[in-house]
């Protein structure tokens, strides 16, 4: 019946074509979907070159800076020891206290760039998180510098999620297991800054440093000049544009097709006008969606709905198989990888203090703990002892670089070997690490196992983050993002605070539990579909 009614006019199409309740369209659409271009053909057209290269740029130090704000903490615990009046409980709260941060920024910001935007989501996040941080560096006690570092999670949880469906939407289908390996390794490169960065200027007597009055001292330096990535990268995406997948998905076909036109004139060189797409495969979307913006009520109304639909028949045994892995993986790496900085100071005071003894990293922690009760040292020469040697910035430094072979085999062989292969590899392969930790008894078998434990954890992080995008589709993407992220930062969380109160006292209970969950992740991944150089959802 609808079928007989006349069609639209030429001025009503792209309307027509995304309005659900116009029924009359019907046939009219189905006719120009036929003779428009779909999404992945489009893309592939505008070529790849100098506009990919810079968003790799761009958004590669998205992630890094996100590495950057999330490690610093781990390097300046030692020497904020006196500052903060940190115990170990207080050390595994500060550890922690930015992933319950990025847990609630995550979920927030990630389902708001499903429903506004990728990019202007993203650029707020990075602001939040430069700004917080940047603040942080001023307190002058641990109850506020907890705060700061707090909003600080909730920038960083917000640009993790939403950098990855943003860049991910760029990519034609058979360059984006490569590409988004690439913007994995970054977080190599935000590893190495803040390593680098840390060895630079936390042992140097820089800055003011009266305990009578206000301290700007060499790590609070530090902790400043960390949130400047987040800063940059949020003035770059400035003039950068919307994810066109993101527009298409909103029925936007002419701002679409204007991105799209952009991206094959910076590419090639030549004149929009010769981009040879003129029109696309247009998705039917709700109709409030097109004729009119929402305001903030509607669009979180819209996050928890979105959120539900990830628990359809359809999608919630993927969902939750993700959520699963997430938690793993990310107990076992930040549960480990904020301790190294701390781990390795002890060991190299323990070595000074007894340089014929060989022990394991639980029993110098064991007795490390026993030898500070049992001195009876003033707080000013506590603190003094409690800036890091050099050799442990070394170390770290060592670590962050040794991921940089497992991020080219994975740039080289993503699209090649298949993602779960990479997944359930590295997880089995680091559980087995972080068991042997457990084991060692040298500085240097201690750091040979870290090395080994980061680089494989890397493979991992590495896949996980392609079936982040892969597994969902586009409309639900961010907040599938955002969403198993909540998961993977309880695992952070759970990994911090496990660590803060146990190390010291049952040192092994943690390291084995990081080696039980990683394991056991690595067999979960057998059960996810395969999503290698297939089209985005």
């Amino acid at each position: 019946m609808m079928r007989g009614h006349k069609s639209p006019s030429k001025g009503d199409k792209q309307e027509t074509k995304v309005l659900l309740d116009d029924w009359d369209s019907w046939g009219t659409e189905d006719e120009d979907s036929d003779c428009g271009t779909d999404y992945e053909t489009a893309i592939s057209l505008t070529g790849y070159g100098v506009f990919h290269y810079w968003l790799m740029f761009v958004c590669g130090w998205a992630n890094a800076s996100d590495a950057v704000e999330i490690l610093c903490i781990s390097f300046l615990l030692p020497s904020a020891e006196c500052d903060l009046e940190l115990t170990p409980a207080r050390k595994g709260w500060l550890s922690a206290i930015l992933f319950v941060g990025m847990m609630i920024g995550g979920y927030i910001w990630g389902s708001l760039g499903d429903t506004l935007g990728r990019r202007i989501v993203l650029i707020n996040a990075m602001l939040v998180n430069a700004a917080a941080g940047f603040f942080s560096s001023f307190s002058q006690g641990y109850y506020i510098f907890l705060v700061l570092r707090f909003l600080s999670g909730v920038g960083v949880g917000g640009s993790i999620p939403v950098v990855w469906s943003y860049y991910a939407e760029f990519q034609p289908s058979a360059k984006r297991g490569a590409a988004l390996s690439v913007l994995a390794s970054f977080w190599m490169v935000g590893n190495v800054t803040v390593a680098g960065l840390a060895w630079a200027i936390i042992p140097h007597e820089i800055g003011w440093t009266d305990p009578a009055s206000f301290q700007y001292n060499s790590w609070r330096i530090f902790v400043a000049l960390s949130a400047l990535p987040s800063f940059l990268v949020a003035i770059a995406l400035v003039f950068m544009p919307e994810s066109p997948r993101f527009l298409l998905c909103q029925g936007r076909e002419e701002e679409t097709l204007s991105v799209l036109r952009r991206i094959y004139y910076t590419n090639t060189g030549k004149d929009r006008a010769s981009y040879p797409v003129t029109s696309l495969q247009v998705e039917r979307v709700s109709p409030h969606i097109v004729v009119q913006k929402q305001d903030w009520r509607s669009s979180i109304k819209e996050c928890v709905n979105k959120a539900g639909q990830l628990f359809s028949p359809s999608l919630y045994r993927v969902t939750l198989i993700m959520l699963v892995i997430n938690f793993a993986i990310q107990f076992g790496y930040y549960g480990l990888w904020l301790w190294f900085p701390e781990l390795f100071n002890k060991l190299e005071q323990y070595h000074t203090l007894h340089p014929n003894h060989t022990a394991s990293v639980c029993e110098v922690v064991s007795v490390d703990l026993s030898a500070v009760k049992e001195l009876n040292s003033t707080a000013t020469n506590f603190c003094s002892n409690s800036i890091p040697d050099n050799q442990v910035f070394i170390n770290s430094f060592i670590i962050s670089a040794s991921a940089a072979p497992s991020n080219l085999w994975t740039i080289l062989h993503m699209d090649k070997l298949g993602r779960r292969f990479f997944l359930c590899f590295s997880m089995l392969l680091s559980g087995c690490s972080a068991f042997f930790i457990y084991l060692v008894n040298s500085s240097t078998m201690n750091l040979i196992l870290s090395c080994i434990f980061g680089a494989v954890s890397t493979m991992g992080f590495n896949s996980l983050d392609c079936l982040g995008i892969e597994l969902f589709p586009t409309s639900l993407r961010s907040t599938a993002m955002a969403l198993t992220l909540v998961a993977a930062r309880l695992g952070a969380i759970l990994g911090n605070l496990v660590f803060g109160y146990l190390v010291e006292s049952h040192c092994a209970v943690p390291i084995l539990t990081v080696a039980g969950l990683l394991i056991g992740g690595g067999f979960m991944g057998l059960l996810l579909p395969n999503t290698t150089q297939k089209p985005l959802l």
